[in-house]
């Protein structure tokens, strides 16, 4: 049984279950004459919520709900979901985190409501009160173009997900329910104090962010698993880690084995004498894994996405530990989702993957585009809350995943900096350079160069980059050693994989029967040379095994 609760109301009357250990992490299940509270996951300022009080955490949480109602999800920061059953005003409170990385997912079908923290859960659910399911059109070709779902979309008809950042409220008596925004980052205005200011800020928050997670493992009695690559993300916030005195007890890696990432990661834990463990994923079978990766994914992202970090979580030796601490969206919200150096609406650019299929969706993205002044808003939401986060729903089928980058101050902060600062990461550069110099003194996988110079960017991106690729993909014929994980090189030179797909698609193309043009749309799409065309392909067709 996959963890999480479900709720069911009909006829005023309201069940919810929970799918979890009392207790496990942060998660609780408390039921007084007044309420029942569910809360599912890590509650990272649970310490904070409580210093000034001798209650316990349930107990906080009674009180906190009744004296101040769904200000109470307001409070809290961390990777939770969960729901609020007010019995006397018959209302129920269903929330999910700031950035849903913590899904739940909802319908409104012949007057009953159903909640799920799993799709696949309350799809199942649906089809036992004899509700058909349906795909949903938009969606599928959502998934074609921009590789993700946008806003609240599910591959399900009159199924949707909660925002980031809201709750669902149910009045039960009549039948009603809205949803409602507790953390509007939309209403951040512009940072107010100088460039240096900020960048003292944003040291102190995200070392606030840091000793908040690795404090949370010394709660919990485990060690420190740390994720570290070739990228800025993951080793600024294990270096502050570092910094703040905290052990590490595994440095984590995973990718072809002699790439950048690989390198990089052992010469900086060989340096600062880290325990380290490498996975390679050289031989690429894991691209097998296509109806395992969908069930994790719900249909929400094409699979492909997270089917690597699937096969590093099956091979990882140490298990010492309750968290993941990684380094999340950090790269684009300091910069990466910034294409001038200026505030401008939202565009195609940076969210399109396949532009043969932004016809089908074109009128449907300008409706969602409009809701959005600033493009880094856009895409925070829409690329890196829909689309980032697969690596975490994988991760989270053995512990949580944690970010620095995304607590509610941090994302604050960054989104009030001006784009100027950020464009370019020049910001980002301006910060290491001065809380955590050790940062800059390894190459950047992305560049080829150390981090200690704005003019490295455009030169690395512009020049050293694109020599690599030259000379590995076209001189060298050796793609393999120009990324992290070449699925194309595997899928190109491995007859088996081949086998596997092409067999997979055999078997299950006749499911878009009653679809003809998506058929022939996905037949196109899988009898391209690109993989990762194949794979959107594929994931239409295990969508279709999964749900219909």
């Amino acid at each position: 049984m996959t963890k999480g609760f479900s709720v069911f109301i009909h006829n005023n009357q309201v069940q919810i279950k929970h799918y979890f250990e009392h207790r496990t992490y942060d998660s609780v299940f408390i039921e007084t004459s007044e309420v029942i509270i569910l809360l599912e996951g890590v509650v990272l300022n649970k310490k904070d919520l409580l210093k000034n009080s001798s209650d316990t955490f349930q107990n906080y949480l009674v009180q906190s709900y009744l004296e101040k109602n769904w200000r109470v999800i307001q409070q809290l920061e961390g990777e939770f979901r969960g729901c609020i059953w007010d019995k006397q005003k018959k209302k129920i409170l269903i929330f999910t985190n700031p950035t849903s990385t913590q899904r739940v997912f909802y319908a409104k079908i012949n007057n009953k409501f159903f909640a799920d923290s799993d799709l696949v859960r309350l799809s199942k659910t649906l089809k036992e009160h004899s509700i058909s399911l349906a795909p949903d059109m938009i969606s599928l070709y959502q998934l074609l173009a921009i590789g993700n779902l946008l806003e609240n979309r599910t591959p399900i008809e009159n199924v949707y997900k909660i925002s980031d950042s809201h709750f669902l409220e149910i009045d039960c008596e009549h039948n009603i329910a809205s949803e409602k925004e507790y953390f509007n980052v939309s209403e951040i205005e512009y940072y107010s104090k100088t460039k240096q200011n900020a960048v003292d800020d944003i040291h102190e928050i995200f070392t606030e962010a840091i000793k908040w997670e690795y404090e949370k493992d010394i709660e919990l009695n485990t060690s420190h698993l740390a994720f570290l690559s070739g990228g800025l993300d993951s080793r600024m916030a294990m270096f502050y880690a570092i910094q703040n005195k905290f052990d590490i007890g595994c440095a984590l890696c995973f990718s072809h084995s002699g790439y950048l990432d690989e390198k990089i990661s052992r010469e900086i834990a060989s340096d600062y004498k880290l325990p380290y463990e490498f996975v390679s994923l050289d031989n690429g079978s894991f691209l097998k894994k296509i109806d395992e990766l969908t069930r994790i994914s719900e249909g929400t992202s094409v699979f492909s996405g997270g089917i690597h970090v699937q096969y590093a979580l099956d091979n990882l030796s140490f298990q010492d530990f309750a968290i993941f601490h990684g380094g999340q969206i950090g790269d684009g919200i300091l910069g990466g989702f910034n294409s001038e150096p200026r505030a401008k609406s939202p565009t195609e650019y940076k969210i399109i993957v396949n532009q043969n299929f932004l016809p089908k969706i074109q009128s449907d993205l300008k409706k969602v585009m409009k809701n959005y002044e600033r493009e880094e808003i856009f895409l925070l939401k829409n690329l890196a809350y829909n689309r980032t986060v697969l690596g975490t729903q994988v991760l989270q089928q053995k512990s949580y995943h944690l970010s620095p980058f995304m607590t509610k101050d941090f994302i604050k902060l960054s989104l009030s900096l001006p784009e100027e600062w950020k464009y370019k990461h020049k910001f980002y550069f301006e910060w290491m350079s001065k809380h955590c110099k050790e940062a800059t003194k390894y190459t950047w996988e992305r560049t080829l160069m150390k981090p200690n110079a704005h003019w490295k960017v455009k030169f690395g991106d512009t020049f050293l980059r694109r020599g690599y690729l030259l000379l590995y993909n076209k001189i060298l014929k050796s793609p393999e050693k120009a990324s992290m994980y070449p699925y194309q090189y595997y899928f190109d030179s491995t007859p088996d994989i081949q086998r596997y797909y092409q067999n997979y698609f055999n078997e299950n193309i006749g499911r878009l029967e009653s679809y003809p043009e998506l058929r022939e749309e996905v037949t196109s799409l899988f009898f391209q040379n690109t993989f990762y065309y194949k794979c959107q392909a594929i994931n239409i067709l295990s969508i279709f095994k999964l749900y219909f």
